[in-house]
């Protein structure tokens, strides 16, 4: 492990090139920030006729899905990046999975669904949703993909089934909760697997540049 950051560091370009995407990730995640205040705010939009969430019978459910949904955000962040490869490809697949909630919120306008009850987590309330509770902030369900992507990540076998518990546990938690379509919460796993293939090739690409052919696969593993 240190081997590697040791090498990342003694490597200009390669250090450069880190320190420009790690900055490009914040102003990814502030201007996500923006996007999902704007579509708070947006008026119109599809109420979808879920028969699932017609079957589950509304609560408030924050304090366990906030701590679930963290431990294993944590646990998959702390294992990912313990390696250049893990932190670089990480940061380029959260962008790409940051795009793509964008984008398919824009075109894709939902309304909250009934019964909605809202989540509240004080770290996204601050540093995301402008000390607001968010009720718009649907298709893709940002935390099942968080999970999932960090699933498709993390290489101890252990860890990936604690994160794949408390993925399937912050799902029904969203349905519980009424915060959720179902479909949000089915698509999200596939848009992360998406975004981790192509946070995989995209670090490789960007690694190669900086380090010699015959070290690329030592770094990169």
């Amino acid at each position: 492990m240190f081997k590697e950051w040791k090498h990342l560091i003694s490597n200009k370009g390669y250090l450069i090139s880190f320190i420009g995407l790690t900055l490009l990730l914040i102003v990814t995640l502030k201007l996500c920030s923006v996007f999902l205040l704007y579509n708070e705010a947006r008026t119109g939009g599809y109420q979808l006729n879920d028969f699932v969430l017609k079957m589950i019978p509304p609560r408030d459910v924050s304090i366990p899905l906030f701590i679930v949904n963290w431990i294993g955000i944590i646990m998959g962040i702390l294992i990912t990046v313990r390696k250049p490869k893990g932190a670089m490809a990480l940061f380029i697949a959260v962008m790409i999975i940051v795009v793509m909630r964008a984008l398919s919120m824009f075109f894709v306008p939902l309304m909250p669904p009934e019964g909605i009850v809202p989540l509240r987590d004080p770290f996204l309330e601050f540093s995301f949703y402008g000390d607001k509770v968010l009720l718009r902030d649907l298709f893709f369900s940002g935390h099942t993909a968080s999970l999932a992507v960090l699933y498709f990540f993390v290489d101890i076998k252990p860890a990936k089934y604690i994160i794949a518990v408390a993925g399937v546990i912050v799902g029904v938690l969203l349905l519980v909760s009424h915060v959720h379509y179902t479909i949000d919460i089915i698509a999200a796993p596939f848009f992360a697997y998406v975004a981790y293939l192509l946070g995989t090739k995209l670090s490789a690409k960007i690694a190669s540049k900086f380090v010699p052919i015959e070290k690329v696969k030592a770094v990169l593993t």
